[in-house]
């Protein structure tokens, strides 16, 4: 496909967004300048009401002449007015086709447009500077983000999953946890979907000790996110791509500003294109329409000047879609929906480790004498007892002891 010239292409944005633009100017110009016709009857409203002397001979003839002059400049100022608004009316349908067509096919180009807009002056209306309310509204609309999280959801998926947090959590066991106060027997993709779909926004806490699980879920929650909506395990109708931040922050500066540098650093990594510079906005713009998944591991583990920074409560933190773990209950009122991880007893031991073992491919190991394995089950079963004792760590030590044990007999038998 042939790409056409950057200012070309520019053009073409401009006069789409002159297009959408121009019902909007056009009204608040009417407002604020009135027609001539309205301008000429309060003036000739305000020559009828000034005292005239009385009229002589001479002058008779003038004063039966004038109103017929006005009459005659009324209708051909009327004439080009309604000229002026026939050429609107025609060229307003066009220009806006334009730009639902560049919206529909080539979303992206409309990311090519400056920060600011001026459109330019014509021959009925002035040079009019575009409100960057209505130019972001243009530009950042859901199906140019989604364009967007599109072209990059390979390099994102990639490099999330090769990350080395991430690479050690990668097999997903379900297990019990408390869903806002609630026990549910397992977390799925299915149980966050509705308030995703729902919700203009989603912050969630998962809180628990040590070894429970939290981060494991919190990048499980992140690959189901990149999941389109026509594939299982789908957590909303949109992609969204997930920016893990699990270091601490510069803390120079005001506000959201070292967040967004800290996103924005994480993204640029992420995208794996050195020529390509990401534009704040932009970034912005995924962060508040839940394009972007903010997951901040070990949050109560963080500094105390790092916690402020990505405390969800203030109005101006710019993430509508976030994840936060924390080993203690945090108290944000900013949060959604909380997850809590739970110890389980010796009774699901035996199903952990048999769907661990099937995550990682290893359970072909113990499939042939299976006697064996719940043996080996029962034997940890039996130093915890019956109480809720084991960690999602320990069970996976102990799986992990028990492939290296397996395979290790294989390799001696061999």
């Amino acid at each position: 496909m042939v790409k056409l010239p950057k200012q070309t292409l520019l053009a073409v944005l401009k006069i789409a967004l002159v297009s959408t633009s121009l019902p909007l100017i056009v009204t608040s110009l009417s407002l604020l300048h009135p027609s001539t016709k309205q301008v000429n009857s309060l003036v000739f409203a305000k020559v009828n009401t000034q005292p005239n002397p009385q009229p002589t001979a001479s002058l008779e003839p003038k004063k039966t002449s004038q109103p017929t002059e006005q009459k005659t400049q009324e209708k051909s100022e009327n004439s080009d007015d309604e000229k002026g608004w026939e050429g609107w009316l025609i060229l307003i349908p066009v220009l806006a086709g334009l730009y639902l067509g560049i919206l529909w096919f080539r979303p992206l180009w409309l990311l090519v447009l400056p920060a600011e807009f001026n459109i330019p002056k014509t021959p009925i209306t002035p040079e009019v500077k575009l409100p960057v309310g209505i130019l972001r509204f243009l530009k950042y609309r859901p199906r140019v983000l989604d364009a967007w999280v599109e072209k990059h959801l390979e390099t994102f998926q990639q490099k999330f999953l090769e990350n080395e947090t991430v690479e050690e959590r990668k097999d997903y066991v379900s297990l019990p946890v408390e869903l806002n106060s609630q026990e549910i027997d397992e977390l799925t993709a299915e149980t966050l979907s509705e308030p995703f779909n729902r919700e203009k926004r989603v912050r969630l806490l998962i809180w628990g000790e040590g070894g429970s699980g939290k981060t494991t879920i919190a990048c499980q929650i992140a690959k189901w996110a990149m999941k389109k909506q026509h594939q299982s395990k789908a957590l909303a109708k949109h992609l969204m791509l997930p920016v893990l931040i699990e270091k601490e922050i510069d803390n120079t500066g005001d506000g959201i500003k070292p967040i967004m540098e800290a996103i924005m650093a994480e993204i640029q990594e992420l995208i794996d294109n050195e020529q390509m510079i990401v534009d704040e906005l932009l970034v912005k713009q995924l962060l508040r329409q839940r394009r972007i998944l903010l997951i901040v591991d070990r949050y109560s583990e963080m500094s105390q000047a790092t916690q402020e920074k990505f405390n969800p409560d203030p109005k101006e933190f710019p993430a509508n879609a976030l994840i936060v773990t924390s080993r203690i209950e945090e108290d944000f009122r900013g949060i959604d929906i909380k997850i809590k991880t739970l110890r389980f007893d010796g009774g699901k031991l035996a199903y952990f480790i048999e769907q661990y073992l099937k995550e990682c491919s290893k359970w072909h190991l113990f499939e042939a004498d299976q006697e064996e394995f719940l043996q080996e089950c029962a034997q940890l079963a039996r130093i915890v007892g019956e109480q809720k004792t084991i960690t999602v760590l320990l069970a996976k030590l102990y799986a992990e002891k028990m492939i290296n044990s397996q395979e290790n007999n294989f390799t001696s038998e061999g």
